[in-house]
């Protein structure tokens, strides 16, 4: 897997476009700090964009194949066969950045970050220390509750307690209530499907309607709370601890990694 890093995404982009006539940009983001990208800042180059779960999106990268130029991506853990591919954020661990890159036939390109410590953040929201999640597990264990409510129980901000919470395995369950049928034909077959009542976010997922439902929920046709079902058993804290020191580990090699590879725009 050959790799470059870079300081300037737009510029990457339009390098590697020049060179090769497939080119993804692997747009999706995993992390609580966004990296916005305009872009206008490639006006010159042909652009496409493609989601997984989007089946609209699908004919762009029937076009992109036949076509060529710069192929968007949303999606966070796939790779898309290609010349390049240019990621718009450094990823936090080893496993995604090898996912995107797997399918690269020349290269891949990923962001210098600026600096490091928001990665160190992101480690701690995503695996904290179990100090930490002890004291949340004392507020929430075998309860259902929704972020902000642990959020006031447990005295952490809810920004953080929405990341952190994660650890501790709950099942997210949506409470629907149906209020007004909707006219636009595009929520219709979920509306038909959804039942009032309870369901694991999972089942609406896997039934391809999460974002038929979380727009219906935005504009009032139906009524949605979303409650964490907390397991009861206590967690495993050593195993908490090791999950820890893994991510630490891998994020670790990420960095070590970004700062050893060359320079593509200077290449």
């Amino acid at each position: 897997m050959k790799l470059y890093s870079t300081t300037d995404i737009a510029e990457s982009l339009r390098k590697a476009s020049e060179a090769f006539t497939h080119v993804v940009f692997n747009r999706g983001q995993t992390m609580a700090h966004y990296v916005p990208f305009d872009t206008r800042l490639i006006p010159d180059i042909p652009l496409y964009q493609y989601k997984q779960n989007i089946f609209e999106s699908h004919p762009q990268l029937a076009r992109w194949k036949e076509k060529g130029g710069v192929l968007i991506v949303l999606d966070t853990h796939i790779s898309v066969p290609c010349d390049v591919t240019v990621m718009v954020q450094c990823p936090y661990n080893m496993q995604r950045l090898e996912l995107v890159n797997k399918e690269n036939a020349e290269y891949g390109v990923i962001p210098n970050p600026v600096i490091w410590t928001m990665y160190d953040e992101e480690i701690d929201l995503r695996n904290p220390e179990v100090k930490y999640l002890q004291e949340i597990w004392h507020h929430c264990g075998g309860k259902q509750m929704t972020n902000s409510e642990l959020a006031q129980a447990s005295g952490w901000p809810e920004r953080q307690v929405r990341s952190m919470k994660n650890a501790l395995k709950p099942i997210e369950h949506w409470y629907i209530e149906k209020r007004l049928a909707p006219e636009r034909t595009e929520f219709i077959p979920a509306w038909d499907w959804l039942e009032p009542g309870c369901m694991p976010k999972s089942a609406v997922t896997n039934a391809g309607f999460r974002p038929q439902v979380e727009e219906m929920a935005r504009f009032g046709y139906i009524g949605l709370k979303r409650l964490n079902h907390y397991p009861s058993e206590t967690p495993n804290w050593r195993k908490l601890q090791k999950d820890r020191e893994a991510a630490l580990k891998s994020l670790s090699d990420v960095r070590s990694l970004v700062d050893s590879i060359p320079d593509h725009l200077a290449s």
